[in-house]
């Protein structure tokens, strides 16, 4: 069991340092869109970045604040659509369905990975 749990955590890990590098791509592309052509600012890139570098390292490293980051973007989705239904909005249903299904992913993913929580460390 002990295999296979830290198989998906190095998955994860290395999904997580592809995605940084990804996104840094067109971060830098945007950069370069901003002074040739006077493009839109996408600057929140370069966070999302740092944001998958440090995630992927410590899930590589198998670290418990990893696993903790894992949570984040789950729960300010969850807020989002809980402001968003509180203020009124509607969906139809099979978009209803597809938005229910990205919460679902988002939290259970790293529910499901929380059950190795005893295998990593802090530090």
């Amino acid at each position: 069991m002990g295999k296979i749990s830290y198989s998906l955590v190095l998955i994860a890990g290395r999904f997580f340092i592809f995605m940084a590098t990804v996104i840094m791509l067109l971060f830098l592309a945007n950069l370069r869109s901003r002074f040739y052509y006077h493009g839109p600012n996408y600057s929140s890139l370069l966070w999302m970045s740092f944001y998958c570098v440090l995630t992927g390292i410590g899930l590589l490293k198998s670290k418990k604040w990893a696993f903790l980051l894992l949570f984040l973007p789950g729960i300010c989705t969850i807020t989002i659509f809980i402001y968003g239904w509180a203020a009124g909005a509607r969906v139809l249903k099979p978009w209803a369905l597809v938005n229910y299904g990205f919460i679902i992913t988002l939290v259970g993913i790293p529910t499901f990975m929380l059950r190795y929580w005893h295998e990593s460390r802090w530090l």
